[in-house]
């Protein structure tokens, strides 16, 4: 279903409660595309991005508008932004149309990881050096975690998709959506560069994985 509305501005409510329940950890803007380079009419927490009224939207949201108008898709979710102000984001976007389906605004929602990376990447770091010191008992080393991020992604990624014990490309929709979905409840969405890794691994696109993504919502 469509967000119409006749003019941009009357999404601030919406926005303002967005701020109040997301909480200081959430940069909430709306971007009027009717204005690219001065797009942003409303932002709450800005200092996260290092962003202001009036400062322009960032090339991928205006791409991501111009997609969405061409597909008619109403909102893309939990994808990874980018590094603003030395943080990490993910971001919703709900696109804003007018009474005649054009879409004339977009409505982001930053949540900013950079803490739950460095959490993840500590829990990492205990993690192999626990396996590194930890000896079984019969004296053979416990598996040694990759001390490379990525590699430790697609590993996983592996390993799920193993465990459907179909070959890649006779995967039906259901079971890539099993697939996504024990990866992302494995939080493994939540680091940098994690996407863009598992549709490889699964030999989709990057929008396609976004889509099953949202249907997982």
């Amino acid at each position: 279903m469509h967000f119409t509305v006749a003019n941009i501005m009357e999404v601030s409510p919406l926005a303002e409660f967005l701020s109040d329940a997301f909480g200081p950890m959430a940069e909430i803007a709306v971007h009027d595309l009717h204005r690219p380079h001065a797009s942003i009419v409303f932002i709450r927490n800005g200092h996260l991005s290092g962003r202001k009224k009036g400062d322009a939207m960032t090339k991928e949201t205006l791409e991501l508008a111009r997609k969405a108008e061409d597909s008619g898709i109403d909102f893309i979710s939990d994808y990874r932004g980018r590094d603003l102000n030395n943080h990490q984001f993910r971001v919703s976007s709900l696109f804003i149309r007018n009474q005649e389906e054009h879409i004339i605004g977009v409505l982001c929602i930053n949540i900013n990881i950079t803490e739950l990376q460095r959490a993840a990447h500590l829990l990492q770091t205990i993690s192999t050096t626990d396996s590194v010191n930890g000896m079984v008992s019969s004296g053979i080393p416990s598996q040694v975690l990759d001390e490379d991020p990525e590699e430790n992604i697609r590993r996983i990624a592996q390993d799920v998709i193993k465990q459907i014990q179909v070959p890649i490309d006779k995967l039906s929709r259901i079971e890539r959506l099993r697939i996504i979905k024990d990866i992302k409840d494995r939080g493994i969405f939540l680091i940098k560069g994690a996407v863009n890794i598992v549709a490889t691994e699964l030999k989709i696109s990057v929008p396609t994985l976004y889509r099953y993504l949202q249907a997982l919502k």
